[in-house]
């Protein structure tokens, strides 16, 4: 799981350099089809005989939507805005999503007291870091269009509803490969749609390398690594080591040029990782 946090990280952050001379969509069109391609061949490989039932395909759609959402959202928010808020938004807003989507979709009941204390607290510090961002005092200067980069917000949402339905496919039998084999053609649809094909020949010849290191190391590697981590190492070890990837995050822009290394990030990630981490704290106790 650490390993998956580093990766991650570094990955995250040299995407957002590359972004800002590429044209995003033709990369994350190529890079996604390339992650696509990767996880059904792997599928093609796995022992699991789970079909897909009319039940199963809904889950699968939905499933699609809110994963364009989610990495769309993701690659969006780390052209425009400084990697460690765009993370810091996925790592908090993810778990505490969950836990009220659980309570509407799940049919769990109402939130304990704690869990509304904690998302309160998440709105607030995730309102600092929008401010952080807009006032200029964040490690990449705010820019005309660097309101797009909010859209982080809505991606942490996603993937929070994403979890959900990844654990019904789980439920029903699916592996993990037969689910990342067919999370992905959203949002390669929706990157069809939006796409420059004009640009997609000259994309490929001035930045492979670049398209392929940002599909390797923001998601297929780590995909495969959090997938192992889940299976082997119990869930609160899981929670605890991915609330730290803001703070490794920050640590990592030190190899970026373009970010300023900003105080009120550095305090912003550790008031968001604090809150996380006292959020799994209390989960695992009700758990135990």
């Amino acid at each position: 799981m650490a390993l998956y946090v580093l990766v991650s990280a570094a990955g995250e952050v040299y995407a957002a350099a590359y972004f800002q001379r590429a044209d995003a969509f033709v990369a994350l069109l190529l890079s996604f089809t390339v992650v696509c391609l990767t996880f059904n061949l792997l599928a093609r490989h796995d022992t699991s005989k789970a079909g897909v039932g009319n039940r199963s395909l809904l889950v699968f759609a939905v499933l699609n939507v809110v994963t364009a959402i989610s990495w769309i959202g993701l690659f969006i928010g780390l052209k425009y805005v400084e990697p460690a808020i765009v993370v810091a938004f996925m790592v908090a807003l993810g778990p505490t999503a969950t836990v009220w989507l659980n309570a509407v979709i799940r049919r769990q009941g109402v939130p304990p007291a704690s869990d509304i204390v904690v998302s309160a607290s998440i709105a607030m510090i995730a309102s600092y870091m929008i401010w952080i961002s807009a006032s200029g005092n964040a490690g990449v200067e705010w820019g005309a269009r660097s309101s797009f980069g909010i859209v982080a917000i809505v991606a942490g949402l996603s993937l929070a509803l994403t979890n959900v339905l990844v654990k019904l496919l789980f439920d029903r039998g699916f592996s993990g490969r037969q689910v990342l084999a067919h999370r992905f053609y959203g949002t390669i649809i929706l990157l069809l749609g939006l796409v420059d094909y004009s640009s997609i020949v000259l994309e490929i010849s001035q930045h492979w390398f670049a398209i392929a290191a940002v599909g390797v190391s923001t998601m297929i590697v780590p995909l495969l690594l959090i997938q192992q981590g889940i299976r082997y190492v119990e869930p609160f070890t899981v929670n605890m080591v991915l609330s730290t990837a803001p703070i490794i995050t920050f640590l990592f822009q030190y190899f970026d040029s373009r970010i300023v290394p900003s105080s009120h990030t550095f305090l912003g990630n550790i008031l968001i990782t604090a809150v996380a981490v006292s959020n799994i704290y209390l989960q695992y106790r009700r758990s135990a």
